[in-house]
């Protein structure tokens, strides 16, 4: 059994909407949180993720459900108009603390909860995952953007470290934001280098960042007609 983390950004105010489609086809695993859009305002049309408040919605599904899901994104949520959202899904490469069946509806009924290693895969996209010191996306979306990003997501964090101790560089008890960003994966590492030397350690942003395969998406037809076009 292969099991996806379907990622949602979407406006705050059609929340109860995308929850109530993921309950539909059996999503039981739903987390959510509030966020900021960072997109510039002449690529709104394509992303939606500039100024309004979203929410990032977190679950899980297997590979054929995944399918589903995103296929279904785009015919009942329509999630390809623009301003309303997008959607990837990201293979897990392990998993443990629940068994397959409590998360997943189309999980079979075996109990490994230690579902693959070593995943290889290739994908047209990848996520980007930007830690930096709070206060500074800008510094790191400006750095994005310089080298072809569209626009990304800001979740506000903190580190849960009883002190202060250091994790590459970064102190993690201090106020954070993750910055994420999707990209097609020929510009995946233009992007990276950018925010590296714009914002990396040696700045006051202070960034780590890392990315992630992404193995299906809804949201993003706008931009694959874009970049068809070149």
């Amino acid at each position: 059994m292969e099991i996806n983390l379907i990622v949602t950004i979407t406006k705050r105010n059609d929340t109860e909407q995308f929850i109530e489609f993921f309950k539909k086809y059996g999503c039981c695993a739903i987390l959510g949180g509030v966020a900021n859009g960072t997109a510039s305002k002449n690529l709104l049309s394509v992303l939606g993720l500039e100024s309004t408040e979203k929410v990032v919605i977190f679950t899980f599904a297997g590979q054929e459900l995944t399918r589903k899901l995103m296929r279904r994104l785009s015919s009942e949520m329509k999630i390809d108009m623009p301003d309303r959202g997008v959607s990837i899904s990201i293979p897990l490469a392990s998993a443990g603390g629940y068994t397959a069946t409590e998360i997943l509806p189309d999980a079979s009924a075996d109990k490994n909860t230690k579902l693959r290693e070593n995943y290889q895969m290739e994908s047209k996209y990848e996520l980007i995952i930007t830690v930096c010191s709070g206060g500074n996306t800008d510094i790191v979306m400006d750095a994005a953007r310089a080298a072809g990003a569209a626009g990304g997501t800001v979740i506000h964090a903190k580190g849960t470290a009883a002190s202060a101790k250091k994790f590459f560089g970064l102190t993690i008890a201090e106020e954070k934001e993750m910055v994420f960003i999707v990209s097609s994966t020929k510009n995946k590492k233009d992007i990276m280098r950018s925010i590296i030397q714009n914002a990396g350690s040696n700045t006051e942003a202070n960034s780590l960042v890392f990315s992630l395969p992404v193995n299906d998406t809804a949201g993003f037809k706008l931009m694959d007609d874009d970049s068809e076009d070149e």
